[in-house]
C-alpha cells in the first residue's frame, strides 16, 4: 500500500533516458523503502493488512451508512503565505467531501467504458479543528528519513491529536529532495495492523499517522504556486484526495511495479479487481494509453487516467471504483475502526423528514414518535457545522433565510444511531 501523493522529482536527462517519467510522483514506494530498513518486515506486514482487509469485503455494514471522519488540521507555516487562509481550508473540506461521496462537478467526464465502476464511498469528512503553529523548522524529505519533525512540537512541528479518532492532516512547506533533486507533494502511512507484524520488528509510532500536504498542493483556489524547473503543478485539491486513498488502504492503480522512476510492469496489482491492469503511472489526460494489453482476465482496457489513484493531471482526475470503496470502508471498520463510533455512522432511513426541500424560507422538521429525543446539525459542504440544537423531541419550524444558497448535511442524532439528508437551500 502506498503513501501519497507525488514526488515531483527532476532527475538529470541520464536518469530520464528511455524512461516515460512523470514529473509528479509519488513518494510512496520511496517511504516504504525507507520503512522497511528501519523496520525489517514493513512491506510485508502493509501487504498481509491489504489482504486480510480484502477479504473482509463482502462482510461489512450496509453501503447505505455514511462513514464520517472527524479532521485535525495542522497548519505548520515559517512564512506568512504558508499561513493557509480559512477559505483554502475550507475549498479542501470541499473536495474531498465531493470527491468521496461522487458529487465532484467533473464526475460525468469518467469515459463510458468506466462509468459502471464508480461508486459513491458513502464516506464524508467534517472539520472539527484548525491548528496553526508558526515555526523556524524546515521540512524535508531526505535519503535516510521523512519529513515527520512537521508532526512533533518538540522537532519545530504540531503533535497529532490523538490520532486513533481524528485524520490529523499536516500542511506545511516541504523542501526540495537534496541530492538527487525533486519536491515531494505529499504523503501518508498506509493501515498497518500490530498484529500482522513480524516478531521483533516494530511499528512506526501512532502519532505519526495521517497526512503531509505541500502547502502550495492544498485546496482548490490556493495562489500559491509550485513551479520546479519551469514545470508548474496544476493544483485543484485532488492530492489529498490521493493520499486519503492510500491512508484508507488503496495502492497505487498501476501497483507500483514500475519503482519510482517509472518504469513499467503489467506484471504488478493493486489489488482491486475493477480497476484495469496498468505498467506505469500516467501523466497528463491521454485517453489512448494502454499501458497493459489484457487478454486473460475479460476486455482489453484502457488506463483509467481518471482514477484518484493514478498520477494522471488532476483536472482528469473523477473517480473511485466500486471495490476502492470496498475496501476503504473495510478498512474503516477494521485498521481505523475508531475514527467512526456510532455517532459518525449516518444511518440511512425514514425516522425524521424534512420540507420543503429544496427549501429558501423555512423547513419543518418532523421525527416520528419512536426516534425519541435528538439533536440536530446542520454542516456545509466544508464540514463546518453551520447550526447545531440540542434536546429535542418534536416537530419544529427553522428559519434558513440567512443561510447561502447550496448543500448542506442535516443529521439527526439519537440513541438509536444517526439519520442524515442531504438539503438544498434555494433564495428566490
Amino acid at each position: 500500500m502506498e503513501i501519497n501523493k507525488c514526488l515531483f522529482l527532476l532527475f538529470s536527462p541520464l536518469f530520464l533516458i528511455g524512461q516515460n517519467v512523470n514529473p509528479f510522483i509519488c513518494g510512496h514506494e520511496y517511504v516504504l523503502d525507507i520503512n522497511e530498513k528501519s523496520y525489517p518486515g514493513y512491506k510485508a506486514a502493509i501487504q498481509k493488512t491489504f489482504e486480510a482487509a480484502y477479504k473482509n469485503i463482502d462482510d461489512q455494514h450496509s453501503r447505505n451508512d455514511i462513514f464520517s471522519i472527524p479532521v485535525i488540521i495542522h497548519i505548520v507555516w515559517k512564512n506568512n503565505e504558508e499561513n493557509l487562509h480559512d477559505s483554502i481550508i475550507q475549498t479542501q473540506l470541499n473536495m474531498l467531501n465531493e470527491s468521496f461521496r461522487l458529487q465532484n462537478s467533473n464526475r460525468d467526464d469518467v469515459r463510458d467504458i468506466f462509468k459502471a465502476v464508480q461508486a459513491d464511498a458513502s464516506i464524508e469528512f467534517r472539520l472539527h479543528e484548525v491548528k496553526r503553529l508558526k515555526t523556524n523548522t524546515s521540512f524535508a524529505l531526505s535519503l535516510s528519513g521523512l519529513p515527520d519533525k512537521v508532526k512533533q512540537t518538540s522537532q519545530g512541528g504540531s503533535d497529532a491529536s490523538d490520532p486513533d479518532k481524528f485524520l490529523n492532516i499536516w500542511v506545511c512547506k516541504i523542501q526540495p529532495i537534496p541530492i538527487i533533486g525533486g519536491q515531494i507533494l505529499g504523503y501518508a502511512y498506509p493501515p498497518v495492523g500490530l498484529d500482522n507484524w513480524p516478531a521483533g520488528s516494530t511499528a512506526p509510532s501512532k502519532n505519526l499517522e495521517g497526512l503531509v500536504i505541500d502547502f502550495r498542493v492544498f485546496g482548490s483556489n490556493n495562489p500559491n504556486k509550485l513551479t520546479v524547473n519551469g514545470l508548474t503543478h496544476n493544483a485543484l485539491g485532488r492530492t489529498t484526495v490521493h493520499e486519503t486513498g492510500h491512508y484508507l488502504g488503496l495502492r497505487h492503480i498501476w501497483g507500483d511495479g514500475g519503482g519510482i522512476f517509472g518504469g513499467s510492469s503489467c506484471n504488478a496489482d493493486d489489488g482491486i479487481s475493477d480497476t484495469p491492469n496498468q505498467g506505469a503511472q500516467s501523466s497528463g489526460c491521454d485517453t489512448l494509453s494502454n499501458t497493459c494489453i489484457d487478454t486473460l482476465s475479460g476486455p482489453d482496457l484502457p488506463d483509467m487516467i481518471e482514477n484518484y489513484m493514478d498520477y494522471s493531471a488532476e483536472s482528469c482526475q473523477n473517480t473511485f471504483t466500486k471495490e476502492q470503496v470496498n475496501l476503504m470502508r473495510v478498512v474503516l471498520q477494521n485498521q481505523r475502526s475508531q475514527l467512526v463510533d456510532a455517532r459518525d455512522i449516518l444511518v440511512a432511513g425514514s425516522h425524521v423528514s424534512i420540507l420543503p426541500n429544496p427549501a429558501s424560507k423555512s423547513i419543518h422538521v418532523r421525527p416520528l414518535p419512536e426516534f425519541g429525543e435528538y439533536k440536530i446539525e446542520i454542516r456545509d459542504l466544508s464540514a463546518k457545522v453551520v447550526y447545531a440544537q440540542n434536546n429535542l423531541s418534536n416537530n419544529f419550524e427553522l428559519d434558513i433565510s440567512t443561510f447561502l444558497n447550496g448543500f448542506y448535511l442535516v443529521s439527526f442524532i439519537s440513541e438509536h444511531g444517526v439519520q442524515s439528508c442531504k438539503l438544498i437551500i434555494s433564495h428566490d
